[in-house]
């Protein structure tokens, strides 16, 4: 893997354009590589425990009208060794309005959204990245090259899908001075030009439980937080084996 580049903190215009996107993940690391902290993904990565959790994202944005935007939204984040799924929870509106669809509107986007399907992210046997997303409603399985990650709203990192903010970002941030290090969850901070990030590091199951991003002129700040939950039973990427199996290549113009 190329080591990730890092440059000055991005600007608002920036920021809003990657906040846009499916993962919480993906934004917040962007953010926090642009802040100096972000560096190249260790060559090997370390088991972690299983995790099953609700991720909530919230995002308030000034806008250059003086308008003030609030989105909220929440996904379901599954991890089993070298295997992470990362699928939106859609409120009952959302599945309504996808029903009212037209015929028309719904051979537009040749039945494959991004935004609604699932997030599939391996490890194969010599430690790449595979990405793949499932779309139940259509019963398909979309494998996505490298190539392509970036017009999906993905980093190619598997320890930032895996951990939410990836460990060896939360290794170089500074512990908050008043922190308790033996606390099973302690506050890393990073303030870098106008940008301010804290995260909430939970060393026993390896995952950033609360992130806070914010510019420090309050136009823009984002709040990520994890909860926890019991595993539902079946994993959820069991049962694919009668999915059609689709390349991105084939969805596009």
């Amino acid at each position: 893997m190329k080591p990730h580049r890092v440059g000055p903190a991005p600007t608002l215009g920036q920021v809003l354009h990657r906040a846009w996107g499916r993962a919480a993940v993906l934004a917040t690391a962007l953010c926090l590589a642009a802040a100096g902290v972000m560096q190249a993904a260790p060559a090997a990565l370390a088991v972690s425990p299983a995790l099953d959790a609700v991720v909530t994202t919230e995002t308030r944005v000034v806008t250059a009208a003086g308008v003030m935007r609030t989105e909220v939204w929440q996904e379901k984040v599954v991890r089993r060794g070298d295997t992470v799924w990362t699928e939106r929870i859609l409120p009952p509106q959302a599945r309504d309005a996808h029903r009212h669809e037209s015929r028309q509107e719904h051979a537009g986007h040749k039945h494959f959204d991004a935004e609604a399907a699932a997030r599939w992210v391996q490890l194969d046997a010599k430690g790449q990245t595979v990405l793949r997303f499932v779309d139940r409603a259509h019963r398909m399985v979309v494998s996505v090259p490298k190539s392509e990650y970036e017009a999906v709203g993905f980093d190619g990192r598997f320890d930032a899908a895996a951990h939410i903010v990836p460990p060896s970002v939360i290794e170089r941030m500074p512990v908050l001075a008043s922190a308790s290090r033996d606390a099973s969850a302690v506050w890393h901070v990073e303030k870098n030009g106008e940008w301010s990030h804290r995260v909430l590091w939970s060393t026993q199951k390896q995952v950033a439980l609360r992130i806070e991003s914010e510019r420090l002129d309050g136009g823009f700040r984002r709040v990520v937080t994890v909860e926890p939950v019991a595993p539902a039973g079946a994993l959820p990427w069991d049962g694919l084996a009668t999915y059609v199996q689709k390349e991105y290549d084939d969805f596009m113009d």
